[in-house]
């Protein structure tokens, strides 16, 4: 009894891109076929008529850009393999290192081969897209979504989402970096939706990783990318232009510039000029799409026996257009279309005597937290060149509309970070926070234009800790070595003694001036409280979660409180003083004060205040 394709099928990524009104035939004769990719927009190959053993090539890129043939015979079709009515022809494929010269299995149907356009040898007619793998070592077997289901991809009933935008500039210059392009060997998902592989530049792939799994936002509304990269290449702004064409390489993107997020595959077909269809299988099944996608170079397979899927590593170049469809049977974009509502993330980083500055152009909203934190911490560990301790005052400032208020916003805000450790991770939080907040608020609608930062560094870790005090009284200031004193109704000059916070930092003693001030009615004594205001950052904390002081998620009620509550965060080179006392009728008072310090600031010191009369 055969086994459900849900259970033993499994990706070879790629992409796919989008258009209107593409009238499709399934007429399966025709005369003196044309060599395959010489027409980029096929006759659709009628698949009921495949019949055992029939002999197939196709197209695919190994190295470059240039793609080269691999050939192929067709064992037969799962009934409604790749979703209900949907049927999946199998096909044995060999060469272009799914095969060695003598035959053997070498890479096997390796990831990024996803949108390899497969063609009936007797008629030239496009039989479909490699979209499916069936082991996680090396094989030749590969399923093959169909032309006519990809075509379906331009019906009319999609055209409305599809809307005309501006022409994408060309451009000849070339990129470097290496990029690891694939799709992803996992077990079919719901509805034989496969988990694609993703690719990130810009940073490690450990710390995209963890930067993606603190968003609850792309967890959300992007499953299929919100972890699990792997390290890659990407634009950084070089833009190279590497052509889009059946057979060739295609990266669809999150974002394009110093933080690429990516996914590489093949392109299947190209319709109309424009119409630009790949995969042969769903990237993030959103339907709609605001993504983008990019030409690609190819570098290399990797082969990979046993341990996952054999992969692509690619270049990634410029963007070449959006993609607007992305469904069970593929993804469609338009080619030369410009991007429409980009946010623009632009940093300026400067430690050790250097400056760096780095841009990415974010096409999909709820990836922009995880981009921000990407950015920000690998803009810091390359300037420190190290990733351990450091110290950083970081600004930022967010262009926004909201559905609430008419025109353009701002949102700007603060913080001072030092740790000890992963020291680029902690600095990059908090600006990613505020955003994930704004952009998940659950109330209105927010749309990001522009996120500005700038990150000032030292490379060691400083901080301190409040230990003594000293008082101004009586014409002269002293220590606080049993207690404060102090007159009711009267303000007292107070500096507060800072030391190094532990035995890792290394910062000279010093001191910061507050005040206290008490009432007249003041009695009998009191006393006061110096609080640092650093926080303790987890590893799985989450982005746009908001706590109080006992660590209980606070529930803003609006979006203007989820401002307040932005605003209101301290800053961690503060120390909050709480004096509180009695009246003579035993009520108590408290009055807080915040003064800034050279740094964080960790611990907490109490003092007794006495009430001397006049």
């Amino acid at each position: 009894m055969a086994r459900s394709l849900r259970l033993i099928a499994s990706a070879a990524s790629t992409i796919a891109l989008v258009g209107a009104g593409l009238a499709v035939s399934t007429t399966t004769a025709v005369a003196d076929p044309a060599a395959p990719g010489t027409d980029p927009c096929p006759v659709a190959y009628d698949t009921t008529t495949l019949t055992p053993g029939q002999p197939v090539t196709g197209l695919t890129t190994v190295r470059g850009t240039t793609p080269e043939e691999f050939h192929g015979t067709y064992i037969g079709t799962i009934d409604n393999g790749i979703g209900d009515g949907l049927d999946l022809p199998i096909f044995d494929m060999e060469d272009s290192r799914i095969t060695s010269a003598d035959g053997t299995v070498d890479a096997g149907i390796w990831a990024g081969m996803s949108g390899s356009p497969v063609y009936d040898d007797a008629s030239g007619q496009l039989i479909g897209a490699v979209s499916y793998g069936f082991s996680s070592i090396p094989s030749r077997r590969a399923g093959v979504t169909p032309a006519t289901y990809l075509y379906g991809l331009a019906d009319a009933k999609y055209s409305s989402l599809s809307t005309a935008r501006a022409k994408v500039s060309a451009s000849r210059s070339e990129a470097a970096a290496i990029a690891k392009a694939s799709d992803d060997p996992a077990p079919l998902g719901q509805g034989h939706v496969l988990k694609p592989s993703k690719q990130v530049s810009g940073t490690t792939s450990a710390r995209a990783n963890a930067n993606a799994k603190k968003s609850p936002l792309l967890q959300k509304k992007a499953s299929f990318k919100d972890g699990d990269f792997r390290a890659a290449g990407g634009s950084s702004g070089i833009d190279a232009d590497y052509p889009i064409v059946p057979g060739g390489n295609i990266a669809t993107t999150f974002s394009t510039g110093t933080i690429t997020t990516a996914a590489i595959g093949t392109v299947t077909a190209i319709c109309n000029g424009t119409q630009v269809f790949a995969f042969g299988h769903p990237d993030e099944f959103t339907g709609k799409s605001t993504e983008t996608f990019n030409g690609a170079s190819a570098v290399d397979v990797q082969e990979d026996a046993g341990f996952g899927t054999s992969y692509k590593l690619a270049n990634v170049g410029k963007v070449k257009g959006v993609i607007n469809q992305d469904r069970l049977q593929g993804i469609l974009g338009t080619l030369g279309q410009a991007p429409a509502d980009n946010t623009v993330v632009t940093t300026k980083t400067t430690g050790l005597g250097e400056t760096k500055a780095s841009r990415t152009d974010v096409a999909v909203p709820y990836a922009l937290p995880y981009v921000v934190a990407s950015q920000v911490g690998s803009d810091i560990m390359t300037v420190l060149n190290q990733y351990a301790g450091g110290d950083a005052l970081v600004t930022w400032k967010i262009t926004y509309t909201r559905s609430g208020l008419p025109g353009t916003q701002t949102f700007k805000r603060s913080q001072r970070t030092s740790t000890q450790d992963y020291f680029p991770d902690t600095a990059s939080y908090e600006a990613a926070n505020d955003i994930e907040a704004l952009l998940g608020n659950g109330f209105e609608k927010v749309k990001i234009s522009t996120v500005q930062i700038k990150s000032t560094l030292l490379p060691d870790y400083r901080a301190y800790k409040p230990t003594g005090a000293q008082y101004y009284y009586a014409g002269k200031w002293r220590n606080a070595t049993s207690s404060i004193k102090t007159k009711p109704g009267t303000t007292t000059k107070v500096r507060i003694k800072l030391g190094p916070a532990d035995a890792f930092t290394d910062v000279e003693p010093t001191t910061v001036e507050t005040s206290i001030t008490t009432s007249k009615k003041a009695s009998r004594s009191g006393s006061v409280t110096f609080t640092g205001l650093a926080n303790t950052y987890f590893e799985d904390d989450e982005f746009g979660v908001f706590y109080d002081d006992e660590y209980e998620e606070v529930l803003p009620a609006d979006l203007d409180e989820v401002l307040e509550l932005l605003a209101a965060q301290p800053r961690q080179d503060s120390i909050e003083s709480e004096l509180r006392y009695k009246t003579a009728k035993k009520s108590t008072l408290t009055s807080l004060r915040t003064v800034r310090a050279p740094g964080v600031v960790q611990g907490d010191l109490r003092i007794p205040v006495t009430f001397v009369k006049k």
